[in-house]
């Protein structure tokens, strides 16, 4: 996904969030026990590869998704899953020849988030969250043949384990929704074939249903 795409999705999010009434987004609201959050942003990744190499790679896509339980009214367990991934032909000025390579991050993370202020004041909205859980690195080659539809490619998965923390706030948009804009920071601990360790930092946009 370009990075283009990603920042026009960002925006027609904000867009439509700004529809709604100052009353509305103005309004504070005490979490319901259940929620279900989707997300997506972009972010810079950094991979300590097994030849001791550091590469970096910006603007890459980060999609979202969290299943969450509140805890009373200032903390939330959660399980969540958060990605990052880009496609590129080219090391530096190195240009690779009749194939694209794709390398991701992605975790699975049982995460705690403690929500300090006041859940029907203006600092309810803020949070941090943390967490680990099994974490894993993709590399793949994918062939490119000119007229062609492009294949899977071939894919090498190293598994280790996967840290997160981030920093957020949560706007309302109605009595059960809020659009929230984050901060976060996802390590992974590898030591596999192809990766040593490696990580991302991202800024994403969100969306809270609760029930």
């Amino acid at each position: 996904m370009s990075r283009k795409i990603i920042l026009i999705m960002l925006l027609a999010a904000i867009f439509s969030a700004s529809l709604s009434s100052v009353a509305s987004a103005l309004k504070y609201n005490q979490r319901r026990p259940w929620t279900v959050n989707v997300g997506m942003g972009i972010g810079t990744g950094r991979f300590d590869d097994f030849d001791e190499t550091e590469r970096k790679y910006r603007s890459g896509a980060v999609p979202q998704l969290r299943f969450g339980r509140m805890l009373g009214g200032h903390l939330m367990l959660s399980v969540n899953y958060q990605g990052w991934v880009i496609e590129f032909d080219r090391f530096g000025e190195i240009e690779i020849e009749d194939a694209k390579i794709r390398r991701s991050l992605q975790d699975l993370a049982l995460g705690l988030a403690w929500f300090p202020g006041n859940p029907e004041g203006p600092w309810g909205g803020l949070y941090i969250r943390a967490g680990a859980g099994p974490g894993w690195v993709g590399t793949t080659i994918v062939p490119v043949i000119e007229d062609e539809a492009q294949e899977h490619g071939k894919r090498h998965d190293d598994w280790g384990t996967g840290y997160f923390a981030e920093a957020g706030y949560e706007f309302w948009i109605s009595n059960n929704a809020a659009i929230g804009l984050i901060a976060s920071y996802n390590y992974f601990d590898i030591d596999g074939d192809i990766v040593k360790t490696a990580w991302f930092t991202s800024a994403n946009l969100t969306l809270s249903l609760y029930f």
